[in-house]
């Protein structure tokens, strides 16, 4: 435990237990051992919290931020997050960005959400960009179906529409747990977001093998010698 002393509302001072100082940068996310500036701000009654000022030593980010704790135990107080939070760009293939942008984008907000510990947004968010990243796929696959794919729900179009085994596999399941994020009762007790992301990523790596393979044969047809 730290102790700090940290000014009340009215300018007195009281001397308050934290359990650790950040060990990262929310601005430049670089694990770094921020330097504290001696500023704490105790509030209360109502919403009862610490906050304490620090500034990241990197020389290309020199940010200042709030690291603020709420009441835990025995009167200490405990880390909860650190602000303002930059958002984190995820950085996708060329394969993937080229096959749906959307996925891209959706997929970067959800998982900044979940950063932020907004996790029962986070989870729906995914389901989002799996729909988006499965029917952009299909309709770049099946040109044809385009319109009947847009208009489907995700659960039958991964069915009906996806051919390659490996993608409907891992689809599929991703679909099951991201369905459980969007419903009130959840089927999969024993999963959680951490699952639905390992199952994207599988998802996202049969595309792109897909699409490599298909390449590969396009550039090498059958019977050129």
């Amino acid at each position: 435990m730290i102790l700090v002393k940290a000014t009340m509302h009215g300018g007195d001072k009281e001397e308050v237990r934290i359990d650790n100082f950040p060990d990262g940068c929310p601005i430049c996310h670089y694990a770094v051992e921020p330097r504290y500036q001696g500023l704490a701000h105790f509030k209360k009654p109502r919403d009862i919290r610490v906050e304490l000022v620090f500034q990241c030593p990197r020389e290309n980010c020199q940010s200042f931020f709030i690291a603020r704790y709420f009441p835990s135990t025995f009167g200490n107080y405990q880390l909860h997050g650190c602000f303002p939070f930059a958002p984190v760009q995820r950085t996708y293939s060329e394969h993937i960005q080229t096959i749906s942008s959307s996925f891209c984008e959706i997929d970067n907000e959800a998982q900044n959400a979940e950063r932020q510990g907004w996790k029962l947004v986070a989870g729906p968010g995914y389901r989002k960009a799996l729909e988006f990243l499965i029917k952009d796929y299909l309709c770049v696959l099946r040109p044809a179906d385009a319109e009947a794919i847009k208009h489907v729900q995700l659960g039958p179009c991964i069915k009906g529409y996806v051919t390659n085994d490996s993608v409907k596999t891992t689809a599929e399941r991703a679909a099951w747990l991201g369905n459980d994020e969007t419903h009130y009762a959840r089927k999969w007790e024993d999963k959680d977001l951490n699952d639905l992301k390992r199952l994207i990523d599988l998802t996202i790596h049969w595309i792109e093998m897909e699409v490599m393979t298909r390449k590969a044969l396009e550039d090498m047809p059958t019977g050129k010698k």
